[in-house]
């Protein structure tokens, strides 16, 4: 009786809230309706143990039905019917036979989302103020047996590119491991997973085109210093999908002092101030972080670059060469000072080309041009010394200084490290 009126007083509410003045022949008739749907619920339950699957299809119209719907009860039978479908498709499962997985994986998710909604209700005061949970180790036992299943589902789904599945279960995982109600059953050491599978939430977030869901997990992931790099790209390439323009240049700004040694953030910065034709922002840019920091070699690099990108190449040389006095193996402050006077001598051959040949400025010329490429060869071979590894950055560059240079029997070592 005590459940009736309860649902009883959920009809009033609901009727008020839609301005709706109940005749008695009306509450009578709603009373005697909830009456039949507790009826039903009850039934379910005692279906749970030999039929699972009735119960659920006879339970499932009650969750969504306003009069009973706001009852612990109906959502906790229905969360028995639920967990007892997944408890034998798993048995089947470990058995070896033959079951479909979206299903099993789907139910999940489902009967997390009812545990939680029974527990909300469960926990919620009564009349007098009073909160007596009749649910609370059910729930939490539920919870805790199928939490790993939200992991290994988030990982089936992406794998079939169900991105928006992959998901729910990944963020669902997330959910459950910083829940209160588990608090004292999950171990510090699960922590990683659930870092793990935020960070998958956000890359499921973002094949789906949906930033806000991508950004709803980012600083959580972030949490994993290994992954914050790459997490911040996320959470950039977000807030310029949003077009939120000011949220991403600060934020890039932002990146460009917590990830020196990565030049996504920087090199975003200079193509965006650069597409839109703005030089002062360019140089304001630079300006910024050296006022900063003026003693950070990133941010002296960084006048380099960006006037390497405007073609001023002397300017750039002249930065990269003070980059070098902060920091002497700064790659790319050597790679460009070689490619930059490698340019240098490219546009000046190109500026001297006449079709009068003039031997004596053609020796000039060559003397110049040689020039260029004798102040490259050092910035090469000694890219080549502190990083052998690295070829792209000083094997092309190196090639062309040895090989304009005359210098043919390095050559001839260099075309065998090229095979």
């Amino acid at each position: 009786m005590k459940k009736l009126i309860f649902s009883l007083t959920l009809l009033l509410s609901t009727a008020i809230a839609f301005g709706q003045t109940l005749s008695k022949e009306e509450l009578k008739a709603q009373k005697k309706q909830i009456k039949a749907l507790m009826t039903e619920v009850k039934t379910a339950e005692k279906l749970i143990l030999d039929n699972p699957d009735a119960a659920l299809a006879k339970v499932t119209p009650c969750t969504q039905n306003p009069l009973v719907s706001g009852d612990a009860y109906v959502w906790y039978v229905q969360a028995q019917a639920r967990k007892a479908i997944v408890d034998r498709d798993n048995a089947s499962r470990a058995a070896g036979g033959q079951i479909d997985m979206d299903k099993l994986y789907s139910n999940c998710v489902q009967l997390i989302n009812e545990l939680e909604i029974c527990d909300s209700l469960d926990s919620a005061p009564d009349k007098k103020g009073k909160i007596a949970p009749k649910y609370k180790e059910f729930v939490k036992t539920a919870l805790n047996e199928n939490r790993n299943q939200m992991y290994n589902g988030g990982a089936y789904f992406y794998n079939k590119g169900k991105f928006a599945d992959s998901y729910d279960q990944f963020a669902k995982y997330v959910e459950l491991t910083e829940s209160k109600i588990l608090a004292d059953v999950v171990q510090p050491t699960e922590k990683a997973y659930s870092i793990g599978a935020a960070y998958n939430a956000i890359q499921c977030a973002m094949q789906l085109k949906d930033y806000e869901k991508a950004l709803k997990y980012a600083d959580y992931a972030a949490l994993d210093e290994s992954k914050a790099n790459s997490v911040s790209r996320l959470k950039a390439n977000a807030y310029q999908a949003m077009g939120d323009t000011a949220k991403w240049v600060g934020f890039l700004k932002e990146n460009v002092v917590k990830f020196p040694d990565d030049p996504f953030f920087y090199q975003t910065l200079i193509q965006y101030y650069d597409n839109a034709g703005d030089r002062e922002g360019l140089n304001k840019l630079a300006d910024e972080l050296m006022a900063g920091d003026p003693t950070n070699a990133l941010f002296v690099y960084l006048k380099g670059y960006i006037a390497q990108q405007q073609k001023d190449l002397d300017n750039a040389i002249s930065w990269y060469k003070k980059t070098l006095e902060m920091d002497p193996n700064y790659l790319d402050a050597h790679t460009n000072i070689g490619r930059s006077y490698i340019a240098k001598a490219s546009e000046y051959n190109a500026s001297q080309s006449s079709v009068k040949v003039d031997r004596a400025k053609m020796k000039k010329d060559k003397e110049i041009i040689s020039g260029f490429f004798r102040e490259a060869m050092p910035h090469f071979e000694k890219l080549r010394e502190i990083a052998p590894d690295r070829k792209d950055l000083w094997l092309n560059g190196l090639t062309q200084c040895y090989y304009n240079l005359n210098m043919n029997d390095k050559m001839a070592e260099l075309e065998k490290l090229a095979q």
